[in-house]
């Protein structure tokens, strides 16, 4: 599944390409696809709006429309979804389930082999976003802010990281990243995170995501990217030596969820649950 990274990729791609422009009609394929309104809705909602700004929240793509009518779409691309912009003469592809068209020839499709994907539009963000988490690559999103997270939660700290209500935008290959770089335990339980780990956590999960973004992102995979440069460490080489350590990289499930981690350079920790002072 596209992750932080690849979202805010696709939206750099976009916003060069569909900024601006008008729309003249939209032909939708799958019709589930549109989460919000009939297909018919979307069409008629979408005509003869301009997309005035393209942006990310999350793992969403977000589009501030011109009026009248819902202010934004957003786009979350889910497993296999992915989006381009093309000349209207191009040929079609079978997967394509929403095609957007603009003026001057252009195209913006929606490519979702998989059927997850899905398409709203809303007058208010909060009515599809409003429950995603802090950012991680914002100002607030601070060391202490990791402390605050994980003071109170007894739970593995994996699935506290994939958690979207919580730190939007973060997935499977990225916690494993910066958990194998924070060299942390993805079952040790949050609350018991020693603290001068959660300031290399933190260090760890901004270094990986801009680095990430800097490359496009990864082609690891389903769904992503075509074309990231991004090479996981340690996500995807179970089987192969730790590039700390050398000891050979593990693969276990941790919230159903295949996880990568170096049995060495990542043991639980045993320290005390952290204190609130």
């Amino acid at each position: 599944m596209p992750e932080l990274p690849e979202v805010e990729s696709t939206v750099r791609y976009l916003r060069e390409r569909v900024e601006g422009l008008l729309i003249t009609d939209a032909s939708i394929g799958w019709a589930r696809t549109i989460h919000t309104h009939t297909p018919k809705q979307f069409s008629q909602l979408l005509h003869r709006r301009t997309i005035q700004e393209v942006f990310r929240r999350g793992k969403f793509v977000a589009m501030r429309l011109s009026s009248p009518g819902p202010a934004f779409l957003l786009i979350h691309l889910r497993m296999s979804g992915a989006l381009d912009v093309v000349s209207s003469s191009a040929a079609a592809s079978s997967h394509d389930r929403v095609v957007i068209y603009l003026e001057g020839g252009k195209t913006l499709r929606f490519n979702d082999t998989r059927k997850f994907g899905r398409m709203y539009l809303c007058e208010d963000l909060h009515e599809v976003v409003g429950n995603l988490g802090v950012e991680p690559l914002d100002d607030a999103f601070e060391p202490g802010t990791l402390r605050e997270i994980f003071v109170s939660r007894k739970g593995a700290v994996k699935p506290l990281l994939l958690n979207q209500n919580i730190i939007a935008g973060l997935g499977n290959i990225y916690v494993d990243e910066v958990l194998w770089k924070a060299s942390i335990h993805p079952l040790t339980p949050a609350c018991s995170v020693p603290l001068n780990k959660l300031g290399i956590l933190h260090r760890a999960i901004k270094e990986t995501l801009t680095e990430a973004i800097a490359l496009a992102g990864t082609d690891f995979g389903d769904g992503v990217v075509y074309g990231g440069m991004y090479q996981p460490l340690v996500y995807g080489r179970d089987g192969t030596p730790c590039n700390r350590c050398s000891t050979t990289i593990k693969k276990i499930v941790v919230g159903q969820r295949g996880t990568h981690f170096c049995p060495a350079c990542q043991k639980k920790s045993r320290s005390k649950a952290l204190r609130v002072r």
